[in-house]
């Protein structure tokens, strides 16, 4: 499940209030904290889309981040290759509301972000 050594896998509770596991890596990166999940393969691609808003509540919470700097970005690896989204919410307070993604499609960021997860220290993850 897990792309790279980097990613830890950690427990979060899905909208229905069940435990899920997704892999997690957070780093930070010229000012902004960047949270990187890996749903586990047998799992949908719509699973982070489903849970996408209390994911990012616990996530941002656990990691304890300012929601102003936070990008949260989901990996998908399928059959061609790895597929990188943003997403992005409005936050009112510490809640995450009207989650959407996009997909990075932009060489530049992609590649940067794509060597971002590739290299690197253990997640700070790794204790929450």
């Amino acid at each position: 499940m897990l792309l790279t050594p980097m990613f830890v896998d950690v427990s979060l509770n899905n909208r229905l209030g069940q435990a899920v596991h997704l892999g997690v890596y957070h780093l930070q990166h010229q000012g902004r904290d960047y949270v990187f999940v890996a749903a586990p393969t047998q799992q949908a691609s719509s699973f982070v889309g489903k849970n996408a808003e209390p994911f990012a509540f616990q996530l941002r919470e656990k990691l304890a981040l300012d929601a102003r700097r936070m990008e949260l970005i989901e990996v998908r690896t399928t059959n061609d290759g790895v597929h990188l989204f943003r997403w992005r919410f409005e936050w009112v307070g510490n809640s995450p509301l009207s989650a959407r993604s996009e997909e990075i499609t932009s060489p530049g960021l992609r590649g940067t972000l794509l060597s971002l997860i590739n290299v690197g220290q253990p997640a700070a993850a790794a204790s929450a």
